[in-house]
Formats: C-alpha cells, structure tokens, sequence
C-alpha cells in the first residue's frame, strides 16, 4: 500500500493553501532537488546539481526508496561515503562485499533516472572565481561559490521551465543549510531577486530547505553532484577519475542518448570575458542594483507601517 511520503508532506506545507491549485496542473510541475558539492573551505571546486523530477511522480519515488533503503537496510544514502565505504556515517556500506556495493549504486541510479526527466550542474574552480572576478562583481554574482553556481541553475532551468512547464511554476527544494548561515541568506537573496526580475510572478517563491536523509529526491541529487564533483576535478585539476565516478559517469551520459544531463564546467577564461562584458555592460549589475533599490524601499514602507 503507498502512503503519502515526508517529501509529499512537505511539498504540500510548501504550497499551503495553493494545494488544490497544483493539484490541477500536476501533470505540468516539475520539483528540482538541489544539492552541493565543494562547499567544504578545503575543496578546490564548487558545485550545484539540479534534479528535475515531476510532482506527479514524488509519491511513487518516495514509496521505491523506502524498499530500497527497507531491502538494504541504510538510512541515508550519501554518495561520498557511499564510494569510500563509509561505515562511520552509514555501518552498511562498510559491510557490503563488492557485488552488493555494486548492485545497490546500479540500483541508486536506475531509481534516479527512472524518476528524473533532466539533471542540471554547474562547477567552478574556486581559485579561479576568486582571482578573475572583482570584488564588486561577487556582491550579486555571489560571495560563496556555491551562490554563483545555484545562480547559474536557476538561469538555465527558468529556459527549460518556460519549454515545459509553462503552465506551472517550479517548485526547488535545497539540501539543508541552517537558518542565518551566511550561504543560506545568499541563496534567499536570490531566490528574491528572481523573483523581482520575473516582475512578481510568484515563480521563485515557492523553494524549501530541507533534510536530504528525508528526501529521496535530494539523496539521488546527492549521487549526481558527487559524480560532476569528479568529473570537475578531472577538468580542472587532471584528479583521475575513482572506480565509482567513472561508472556512474558513463552510465549517466549514455541515459536518454546523451541528452538528459547538462553539465557545465567554467573555465577561467570563461569567467574572465564574462567579467570584463559585465564591467563594460553592466547589465547583471544594473539589476542587481534595481532590486537593492526595491528592497530597500519596501523596507521603509514596513518600517512606516509599524510606526502607525
């Protein structure tokens, strides 16, 4: 018997009143579950992956993960401890022989690309980021890493949205950042200045934090960030490949003829030009400024309000 999962339950608090609403275009709303890689000070390369999966679908994902997690008896599954054997933060992965460490990855990413209709990451080098972009560019590009990279995905899934589900905003849901944590008020800011720039259409509202060992959809994000984590490293810094990215990476490239999966990996000459273009532009700055100047009038309207 399927039950109504904690992702469905939280989709469900995300949205509110505005349930019966979604309820209607179902078949039209997709969820992106959004996971880090890199955000570690000591990492070299910064990384936001993006799983697309429909709403329609959340239940049955929910309900699949629960066997396969009640079959192999973990809790949480967690890519990188997954692939070193980890049995301090999970005991099973130490205890898998290779056959059954084998089965359970071949079985992680069949889960994920039967529910997932698209994946989505964005890397930078950090040392890069922090040498070719000016310090006044990084108050709106973004002051951590991992800010430019979910800028970047949030960019290119408003194109894919507008493509497929026009009739639906998107719902995101981040892997958890505790509240007041600076990285955490960066992705707000945001989230609101997309919300700004699509002139308050309600699209960028609806986004959650929340606790990948309770979300399957963030856990499957997991394994794909880990493997563009990889992937990256190899770009970037010549790192060879470990046993498990390879085979997941070639496994992933090959689902959906090669098109299911976007990945971008910046390099610096790429952030450079798009520095010097913003320097000269000044488009991306102008409207980080417009909203600067939006926010801070609403905030006056507030304060006079609470004044009366």
């Amino acid at each position: 018997m399927e039950v109504v999962g904690r992702t469905h339950h939280m989709l469900l608090s995300l949205w509110g009143k505005r349930w019966k609403e979604v309820q209607l275009v179902m078949s039209n709303l997709f969820t992106a579950y959004i996971d880090d890689s890199g955000t570690d000070p000591v990492q070299e390369v910064a990384i936001a992956t993006g799983l697309i999966i429909p709403a329609a679908k959340i239940v049955a994902l929910d309900n699949e993960w629960g066997r396969l997690k009640k079959k192999w008896g973990f809790k949480c599954f967690h890519m990188s401890a997954f692939s070193a054997r980890n049995g301090k933060e999970e005991p099973q992965f130490a205890k898998w022989n290779d056959y059954q460490h084998k089965k359970v990855y071949e079985l992680v990413r069949k889960i994920t690309k039967k529910y997932g209709v698209m994946t989505v990451s964005f890397a930078v080098n950090k040392k890069d980021y922090d040498e070719v972009v000016p310090d006044e560019l990084k108050r709106f590009a973004g002051r951590f890493h991992y800010s430019w990279a979910v800028r970047q995905f949030i960019s290119y899934i408003h194109e894919w949205r507008k493509r497929h589900s026009a009739s639906a905003p998107l719902q995101y849901v981040f892997d958890w950042i505790t509240q007041g944590d600076p990285r955490r008020v960066e992705i707000d800011e945001i989230m609101e200045q997309a919300e700004f720039l699509s002139g308050g259409t309600g699209e960028y509202k609806d986004y959650a934090f929340a606790d990948d060992c309770k979300v399957p959809g963030l856990q499957c994000a997991d394994m794909l960030a880990w493997i563009s984590y990889q992937s990256a490293l190899l770009v970037y810094i010549k790192k060879p490949f470990y046993a498990d990215a390879r085979i997941g990476w070639e496994d992933l490239y090959k689902h959906g003829s090669g098109k299911w999966r976007y990945t971008l990996a910046i390099k610096r000459e790429g952030l450079a030009r798009w520095a010097q273009s913003e320097k000269v532009k000044g488009i991306a700055l102008a409207r980080f400024e417009a909203w600067e100047e939006f926010k801070r009038l609403q905030e006056g309207n507030n304060a006079k309000r609470r004044v009366r």
